[in-house]
């Protein structure tokens, strides 16, 4: 992938554009530690993990369709023995997302440099409710797309259309962060350069290949 960004360079491309996912790339997420907490029986956590962050609901819960009762349901119907472990979970799944030092300093730095940014993310309402403080750097922005509030969830490509025609983004000069590889090949189908994340070190090289100093 770096040599082909290296190829890149050499072109008369210019990257005006900086989209970022926020999951597990300017903010951390991850429910074990969380669970563990909440529901520390092994037999239980299990059953729990699998009816609430394993189940597919889950991602169609970004799409902010349900009410939060809906959604615990959904959640519900896939382990009904452990229907209060299930309602005390979900009452603060919040903790499941934490800041990330370098978030607001590299978004700064970004627009420092005269790049416009931009957030497009699977973010559920229930969490964005309880951690809207831990996401200050949106305010930073540009703009952004969350996904409960346009009812559209990545790799879907009509979110990332939705996103460059709201704000006026053209693909050829925009890169697009994410740690999921198939949310990277959807942008790349519509002429946006991609980035599978993995670290601020890497992402930062691989940016730099493309031009963004």
């Amino acid at each position: 992938m770096l040599s082909e960004l290296l190829h890149l360079l050499e072109t008369d491309m210019k990257i005006t554009t900086i989209i970022f996912d926020i999951g597990r790339v300017l903010n951390g997420y991850g429910w074990e530690d969380y669970l563990k907490k909440v529901v520390p029986d092994p037999v239980a956590y299990e059953a729990v993990e699998r009816a609430i962050f394993k189940n597919p609901a889950w991602v169609e819960h970004d799409k902010g369709f349900l009410s939060e009762e809906e959604e615990i349901r959904d959640f519900v119907a896939a382990a009904p023995a452990y229907e209060k472990e299930i309602r005390a979970v979900y009452e603060n799944l919040g903790e499941c997302t934490w800041t990330l030092d370098y978030a607001i300093p590299w978004i700064r730095e970004l627009k420092g440099k005269g790049y416009r940014v931009y957030a497009l993310s699977n973010w559920p309402k229930h969490i964005y409710d309880q951690r809207g403080d831990k996401l200050d750097f949106l305010e930073l922005m540009d703009g952004y797309f969350l996904s409960f509030q346009e009812h559209l969830i990545k790799p879907d490509e009509s979110a990332f259309l939705r996103l460059m025609e709201k704000y006026g983004i053209r693909p050829e000069e925009a890169v697009f962060l994410d740690d999921t590889k198939e949310n990277v090949l959807a942008a790349e189908r519509l002429g946006i350069h991609g980035i599978l994340f993995s670290s601020q070190e890497q992402a930062r090289e691989e940016l730099a290949a493309l031009g963004v100093k």
